[in-house]
C-alpha cells in the first residue's frame, strides 16, 4: 500500500531500530510524492547526520543521470561500487542512492546485480525512480519496493500554483485560446524552468564549496573533478523532476475539468467549471493526449524548447 513520505520513514526507522532494515529499497512514486525527500532523510538516519548534511557525509555517495542521453551508465556504477567497497570513514555504514534508477543502461545495471544483491557489510542502497514500470526486472527483484503516495490532494507550491493558474487563464482565453496564447503561456512555462535551474545551480553549487571546505584536507586530488559532474548530473535531475511536476500540474487541470464536465460538483472551483463550460469531453481528451505527446517527445530527447512549443500549441490552441 502506498504511504505519505512521512510515515514510509517512520517503518523505516522502526525496521532498523528493530535490526530489519534491508540492504536495498527501490522508492518509488509519482513526481511530488518524496522519493528524494525519504531517500535524504532515511540516508541521514543511517549515517546519523542530518539531512541538510547528509550529501557532504564520507560515507555517503550517489550516482545519477549524467550522460548526454541522461542515462547512468556503467562507468558510474563502478565507481559507485568501488566506493561502497571501501572501509567507512565516519563510522560502519555506508549509503549509495541510485537517482532515478530507470534511467539504468542495462549494461549498467546487469554491472550492479551482485554488490545490490549482496552489498558490503554495513552497505544499504536506496533507488529512486518515478517511473516503477520501466525499472528492469533485474532490479526489481533485488529490491524491496517502498510505494509513495500520489500528492494529488497535496497543496501546490508557489511556482506549480503559478504555472497551474496561467494554464487555466490560457483556457479561458476570451474568445477561446489561440496560437498567440499558447505560445504566451509556453513563455510562462519556461521561465518557470528557467528560474527552477538557476535555484537548483545555486543550490547544489553552495552545497560543493561547503563540503570542498569542509573536507579539503582528505578528499582526493581528483575528487573535485568527479564531484562537479555529479554536482552538474544532479542539477539537471531536478531539473527534469519539476518540469514533470509542471506538467502534472498540467495534467491535473485537465482531470479535474474532465471530472467535472461528467459529474458536475458544486463546490468544484471556479475556473474548473468555467473551463469545463467551455469544453467538449472529446475536447479535454485531445488536451491530455497533447500532454502525453510533450512527455513522449522530451523522453525522446527532443530540444525542450521545440517539444513545448509545439505541444503547447497542440494543446491549447488546436487540440
Amino acid at each position: 500500500m502506498a504511504l505519505p513520505k512521512e510515515k514510509a520513514l517512520e517503518r523505516l526507522i522502526e525496521a532498523r531500530t528493530a535490526g530489519r532494515l534491508a540492504h536495498a529499497y527501490l522508492l518509488s512514486g509519482p513526481p511530488g510524492s518524496g522519493c528524494e525527500w525519504l531517500a535524504t532523510h532515511l540516508a541521514a538516519t543511517i549515517l546519523g547526520t542530518s539531512p541538510e548534511n547528509v550529501s557532504a557525509h564520507p560515507d555517503f555517495h550517489q550516482a545519477a543521470p549524467e550522460s548526454k542521453s541522461r542515462r547512468i551508465v556503467t562507468d558510474q556504477i563502478r565507481e559507485l561500487e568501488q566506493a561502497l567497497h571501501m572501509k567507512p570513514l565516519a563510522g560502519g555504514n555506508k549509503v549509495a542512492v541510485i537517482h532515478d534508477a530507470d534511467r539504468l543502461q542495462p549494461q549498467a545495471a546487469n554491472a550492479f546485480l551482485k554488490t545490490l544483491e549482496e552489498p558490503p557489510t554495513g552497505s544499504h542502497i536506496l533507488l529512486t525512480t518515478t517511473l516503477r514500470d520501466a525499472v528492469l526486472t533485474t532490479i526489481l527483484s533485488r529490491c524491496i519496493t517502498v510505494p509513495l503516495q500520489s500528492p494529488t490532494d497535496t497543496v501546490q507550491d508557489g511556482n506549480t500554483a503559478a504555472i497551474s493558474g496561467a494554464f487555466q487563464n490560457a483556457l479561458l482565453q476570451k474568445g477561446g485560446p489561440d496560437a498567440g496564447t499558447a505560445l504566451r503561456f509556453t513563455r510562462i512555462f519556461q521561465a518557470g524552468m528557467a528560474e527552477i535551474r538557476e535555484q537548483a545551480t545555486e543550490g547544489l553549487e553552495s552545497e560543493l564549496k561547503e563540503q570542498l571546505k569542509q573536507y579539503r584536507d582528505s578528499i582526493d586530488k581528483n575528487w573535485k573533478d568527479t564531484r562537479e559532474d555529479q554536482i552538474k548530473a544532479q542539477g539537471e535531475s531536478t531539473v527534469l523532476r519539476e518540469r514533470e511536476r509542471f506538467l502534472a500540474a498540467l495534467g491535473a487541470v485537465l482531470a479535474a475539468t474532465l471530472r467535472q464536465k461528467i459529474r458536475p460538483a458544486s463546490d468544484c472551483p471556479e475556473n474548473i467549471q468555467r473551463i469545463a463550460e467551455m469544453n467538449e469531453p472529446k475536447t479535454l481528451l485531445k488536451r491530455l493526449d497533447a500532454l502525453e505527446r510533450i512527455r513522449r517527445m522530451l523522453s525522446a530527447g527532443v530540444q525542450e524548447a521545440l517539444a513545448l512549443e509545439s505541444g503547447f500549441l497542440q494543446m491549447i490552441a488546436h487540440p
